[in-house]
């Protein structure tokens, strides 16, 4: 059985605003990608799937939407799927001192679990950006990252999977790549593998979006799990790996593949 973990990066007004595109930033993205939320749900519940969304804390925060939105929080869990953290303010963690993102844990935990009436206990973490991308004991750094380690210690994932498991998060998904890949331009899986690092579910690496490789890659590969995530605004751009329509001929083309295939949420798989 091959098992897909589809992630959401939902950003939210807070991780618009915050994102490495900030012009993105507008209120009428803020309500589109609330409704592309709503259709995917829709469509999720068409094909009998479930699957994880990260969201942002303060998204969870009273206050008036778009800017803020518990009620639609609410709803996704009560459609069965997963929430989990996108931290509070989509920070771009490598750059913070580690009681800042120890702050962003908890608080974004506290709200999102308030959000859903404490149904679910939020145990995964998203960081925004994909960052940090270095991971030094694995062989992995990234200039990219801007606050280096030593000086930024959140900027190896090291330490940020230390932060979360003193805050009781099961899983986390990760992006790196080790020296020996950049330098050699070494092939690894896109959708990344799952292993159990220190008590904590590390999902390394993802690929991104729904397009005919990805499709190729699932049917044509015998790999145990398949890691995809995708942002719900980018379902409302044609051009996108992410569209709404590859997102339905993803999943119609998995459907009739004959193939055994389930999807799965990232929870599902810590115990």
């Amino acid at each position: 059985m091959k098992k897909i973990i589809l992630i959401w990066d939902f950003d939210g007004a807070i991780g618009l605003i915050n994102a490495s595109y900030p012009y993105n930033f507008n209120f009428k993205n803020l309500q589109r990608e609330q409704n592309q939320v709503k259709l995917a749900l829709d469509i999720l519940d068409e094909y009998g799937i479930k699957c994880c969304f990260a969201i942002t804390g303060f998204s969870a925060e009273e206050g008036l939407a778009p800017y803020t939105f518990p009620a639609l929080i609410k709803e996704i869990h009560d459609r069965g799927h997963e929430v989990a953290s996108h931290s509070w303010r989509h920070e771009w963690s490598s750059i913070f001192q580690l009681n800042q993102v120890d702050k962003s844990l908890k608080r974004s935990q506290l709200a999102l679990e308030k959000a859903i009436e404490h149904q679910q206990k939020v145990i995964g973490f998203v960081p925004p950006h994909n960052r940090p991308m270095s991971w030094l004991k694995r062989g992995a750094f990234s200039w990219g990252d801007r606050g280096i380690y030593p000086f930024f210690k959140a900027a190896d994932n090291e330490s940020i999977i230390k932060l979360l498991k003193v805050n009781d998060y099961r899983w986390v998904r990760v992006t790196y790549k080790t020296i020996f890949q950049k330098f050699f331009n070494l092939k690894r899986n896109p959708t990344g593998t799952v292993l159990n690092y220190k008590g904590v579910l590390v999902l390394e690496n993802h690929y991104t979006g729904f397009d005919t490789f990805v499709v190729n890659h699932i049917l044509n590969t015998n790999y145990s799990t398949y890691t995809i995530s995708a942002h719900p605004l980018m379902l409302d751009f044609p051009n996108k790996k992410e569209s709404m329509a590859n997102f339905k001929q993803f999943l119609e083309q998995l459907k009739s593949s004959g193939q055994k295939i389930e999807f799965v949420k990232p929870m599902e798989l810590v115990d």
